[in-house]
């Protein structure tokens, strides 16, 4: 076929759909979420609009294209994803070619920016919130006007090959941002930012945080995965109420003990040991610890307002040092060595998580006698889920050309991360988001479409 039959066809396809909404797109009965398959840019009227998402609507209108958007209504503007270049102008079009005098949120990620030129971004008055995360070389591109948008107070750049960020400096009313992805930072414009309360630079290879403790209107940090051995002078920070210091190896977190105020606190995967400093960490509700090989938990026990706690992966024997945190509703106790889950699991009457996956438990006899477990469920657990240690493990399940018999019924699956090596030329990881009953020995329903997976995973892969 060639590429003019192709356009006829495409073109025909186009008319006949917008002329099967047309009625709805007039009289405005058409809502975000519907799903509009072709359209002509000048029969399409997005007034009734707040928000035009080019991937929730499915309109199959090319971006680079004479789109004329006359609407006043629309807030939020999603390009996300869809190729820009140089070569298109939807942007940079004169005002009065796209009325989006009222946009607030633009998003423009994940796009092929490179030597694009934002000038136009600055007659939009009202943007608070931009994202132009994910262009690997924003740094070829044209952030001089970036300055003069003087409203945004969210922006996030993740991923964007920076090298410069003087230009961020000006935007005083700035409270949300994200640098995350980008390496070899000068962070010290950000000390103008007095109105800075979250900010996101992970994977920024960080090896101190000398300019970073000096917003003191920090409330929200994320400095994970970094580089960082230490976080000296971080009490400075009083106002932090969120931190998240995951995956700096061998981290010294004795300048924590300061942050009392703290509420979050993510320090997976830093190779601790002892956790004395957090003993006057006495306000936290959350705290993930997960891949601390060999932590010691004693200090655990004194840090009685805790509701969610991570401890995956820690070569835990015993979590009996946990018995005064009666206010937990989650404990991740997964893939430990524990062998035998103590009667003191019942006087934590509020806890509705418990995940005990990849131990070696047999017996759930204490298990079964807390208020929140219930056998008649449809998933054998009202709100307090378990998963049962006596099924295959996931490796052993997948290796399998054929699934297994499996021994135990009404057993909930949620979020399981398989990585098999049998399969690795076939799949090297997958995630399967899936909610899966095993209704009886042989057989296993699926909730999601996923059977297709299954199918080809149960095909012999060679070694």
């Amino acid at each position: 076929m060639t590429q003019q039959n192709e356009n006829a066809l495409n073109e025909e396809y186009d008319a006949k759909m917008t002329r099967k909404y047309q009625g709805q797109i007039k009289d405005g009965s058409l809502k975000i979420g519907d799903q509009i398959v072709g359209g002509d840019p000048e029969v399409t009227n997005l007034r009734f609009l707040e928000k035009f998402d080019i991937q929730t609507l499915k309109i199959r209108i090319r971006i680079d294209m004479h789109i004329k958007l006359r609407s006043n209504t629309i807030k939020e503007l999603n390009l996300g994803h869809q190729r820009i270049t140089i070569e298109n102008k939807l942007l940079n079009l004169k005002v009065d070619d796209l009325e989006l005098e009222n946009l607030e949120v633009l998003d423009l990620q994940l796009n092929n920016l490179e030597n694009y030129q934002l000038y136009n971004l600055a007659k939009f008055k009202k943007l608070h919130t931009l994202n132009v995360s994910n262009n690997v070389s924003m740094n070829n591109v044209d952030l001089t006007h970036i300055h003069s948008i003087t409203s945004l107070t969210k922006l996030t750049m993740q991923q964007c090959d920076l090298r410069n960020i003087d230009l961020i400096s000006s935007l005083v009313n700035l409270e949300d941002l994200d640098l995350s992805k980008n390496t070899d930072l000068d962070l010290s414009p950000l000390c103008k930012l007095k109105s800075l309360t979250k900010l996101f630079i992970t994977n920024c290879d960080l090896k101190n945080i000398d300019q970073i403790v000096l917003l003191t209107t920090l409330e929200v940090l994320n400095i994970s995965f970094n580089l960082l051995k230490n976080v000296n002078s971080i009490c400075q920070l009083v106002l932090l109420r969120e931190l998240d210091i995951s995956w700096n190896t061998n981290l010294d977190i004795a300048p924590l003990k300061g942050l009392d105020g703290l509420i979050i606190l993510n320090l997976s995967g830093c190779d601790l040991r002892q956790l004395s400093a957090l003993k006057p960490l006495v306000n936290l509700k959350t705290l993930e610890l997960t891949s601390n090989y060999y932590i010691n938990i004693f200090e655990l026990q004194y840090l009685k307002n805790l509701t969610h706690l991570y401890l995956a992966d820690c070569y835990l024997i015993s979590v009996y040092v946990l018995r005064p945190l009666t206010k937990l509703e989650e404990l991740y106790i997964s893939h430990n060595k524990i062998v035998h889950l103590d009667a003191n699991i019942n006087d934590m009457t509020k806890l509705e998580r418990l995940y005990v996956q990849g131990n070696s438990i047999s017996d759930f006899a204490s298990v079964e006698k807390h208020k929140n477990f219930n056998s008649e469920d449809e998933y054998g657990f009202r709100s307090f889920e378990i998963t049962d240690q006596q099924i295959p493990s996931q490796e052993d399940l997948f290796l399998a050309q054929k699934l297994r018999k499996i021994e135990s019924p009404n057993i909930q699956l949620k979020e399981i991360y398989i990585h098999c090596k049998t399969f690795q030329t076939t799949f090297d990881s997958l995630k399967l988001q899936i909610n899966a009953i095993l209704n009886s020995a042989n057989h296993i329903q699926f909730t999601s479409s996923i059977a297709h997976l299954f199918e080809k995973l149960n095909q012999p892969v060679s070694q």
